[in-house]
């Protein structure tokens, strides 16, 4: 049995069954699960998928407050109906734990790589008419303050539209009920070979053409590569019924567009189709299909997946996103029940510290500022010397203390004032310097600089198939490390690799 292929089991199938069948799998491996139907997992499986049954790996205080279902503010999945996702994509849906997860080696952002590019396809017109129904795209100001807002601290940017027709090389298209349809694939082909900005944690194309993955597809809703960091997904079969009133086209058009932008995005982490709540990652074959709606909030298992990638306060998450959906609250059902969670969950919190749940490690991997009164040994910005510099100059109130804190071995690696690691030094005081004045010590992170003379590795490292490749983005050339933690997690090589597109 390939070792890549999903056990045809589900958490309901008993033991012996799989202690019986499982060693005489042949080589093809078996083409669909022997339970049924999917059976929604019990409390304790819950419990255990996101790390908080006692054998798990519990976080701190804060964040079990934010990750505990207990009181029921999770909608638990029905037992689907036939032709939905979880009915019909059983075998192509593995159930997902956090731990799990873990084990997956996601894609994580960085210092280097910390920003998310949204590509419209479309011309350049499209997005600056009025929202749908008036225009041919849904509200593209709140799409992209959802995203910021849902995946905040990392940066989020928009490239200038490209017409479909355009890219290169041009995908495959035929004819449908929607108009021209395009082959997803080709359409990523064609993204990958483009440059992507070096800054991309990922680039998301977003397009109201319809979309399939292969011939023998009729479409689909999205496209993401992981490995490539590139996806595409489509608006156009998230239109509305006519005969509704334009203000419940908007808000109806806006939330499915929204639901489908931020769970492509979320596959780009490393999050797969959610099994275990009704989920915004939960797979689905389209509204007119599925019998349980799913919204735009995570459950705990895929909330504490996205958290240990990017580290974001869970309130303040919330609160931003409440802010956001609340304007369409009156119009729409959806963003309705969305801002009723929202409220539920800030209450839940509501005597839990600002930035409590805020992970300073990830925050130190991302590049961003320590919180002010963080304790030193949280920073792990730039070279020792320097840090030493700036944290000596934030412990202190005394000016006179940045006299000399440029260390001799700073000093040896360029004697020019205006070389980098001096510039980066002085500034590092400054800094520390101004703050010590102005209230409570705090740390700054500085980028890692290499002393002029030595072999400077790059940041991104070299391109795959090159010499030197260790088959790894990021990769540099092979030194002493410390030992690797969790948070700590090479990502994937940019070259294609099919096993790792993940459908909408």
């Amino acid at each position: 049995r390939p070792k890549h292929r999903q056990p045809p089991f589900c958490r309901g199938c008993p033991a012996q069954l799989r202690d019986v069948v499982a060693p005489r799998w042949g080589a093809a491996g078996m083409p669909r699960r022997f339970c049924a139907s999917f059976r929604p997992p019990s409390r304790a499986q819950q419990l255990a998928a996101i790390g908080l049954d006692r054998a798990g790996d519990r976080p701190s205080e804060a964040l079990c407050r934010c990750l505990d279902p207990s009181g029921g503010e999770w909608e638990d999945l029905d037992t689907p109906q036939p032709h939905e996702w979880l009915e019909a994509m059983l075998d192509k849906t593995p159930d997902q734990s956090f731990k799990a997860f873990l084990d997956s080696r996601p894609n994580l952002p960085d210092r280097s790589r910390n920003t998310i590019y949204l590509q419209p396809l479309c011309e350049p017109r499209d997005l600056d008419g009025p929202a749908f129904p008036a225009g041919p795209w849904p509200s593209w100001q709140a799409l992209e303050s959802a995203v910021k807002a849902f995946y905040h601290p990392l940066k989020v940017r928009v490239l200038p539209p490209i017409p479909m027709e355009k890219l290169s090389p041009r995908p495959n298209s035929r004819q449908n009920s929607f108009g021209t349809q395009w082959n997803a694939a080709q359409v990523l082909d064609a993204l990958a070979r483009s440059a992507v900005p070096r800054d991309a944690f990922c680039t998301l194309a977003v397009t109201m053409c319809d979309l399939y993955p292969r011939e023998e597809w009729n479409f689909v809703y999205g496209l993401a590569r992981l490995s490539g960091r590139v996806g595409v997904f489509s608006f156009v079969r998230h239109t509305p019924s006519p005969s509704l009133p334009e203000p419940v086209q908007e808000g109806r058009m806006l939330h499915q567009s929204m639901k489908t932008m931020l769970h492509e995005i979320g596959h780009m982490f490393g999050l797969k189709h959610c099994t275990w709540f009704n989920c915004l990652m939960r797979g689905s074959n389209g509204a007119e299909v599925e019998h349980q709606p799913n919204y735009l909030h995570l459950c705990p298992v895929c909330l504490r997946k996205l958290h240990s990638s990017i580290g974001f306060d869970v309130s303040a998450t919330y609160t931003q996103l409440l802010e956001l959906f609340a304007g369409y609250e009156a119009v729409s059902p959806d963003f309705r029940v969305d801002c009723d969670f929202l409220r539920r969950r800030l209450a839940a919190l509501q005597d839990l510290p600002a930035g409590a749940s805020r992970d300073p490690k990830v925050a130190s991997r991302l590049g961003a500022l320590v919180p002010r009164g963080a304790p030193t040994a949280a920073a792990s910005g730039g070279s020792r010397p320097i840090r030493r510099a700036a944290s000596a100059v934030a412990t202190s109130s005394s000016p006179s203390v940045a006299e000399g804190l440029v260390p001799r071995s700073v000093r040896r690696g360029s004697s020019r004032p205006g070389s980098p690691l001096m510039r980066s030094a002085a500034a590092a005081v400054a800094h520390a310097t101004t703050d010590a004045e102005a209230g409570p010590p705090a740390v700054v992170l500085l980028p890692r600089l290499t002393p002029p003379g030595s072999s400077q590795s790059s940041e991104h490292g070299s391109p795959a198939g090159s010499a030197g490749h260790s088959g790894r983005v990021g990769a540099a050339p092979k030194t002493k490390r410390p030992a690797r933690s969790t948070h700590a997690r090479s990502r994937r090589s940019p070259g294609r690799d099919v096993r790792s597109e993940v459908l909408a």
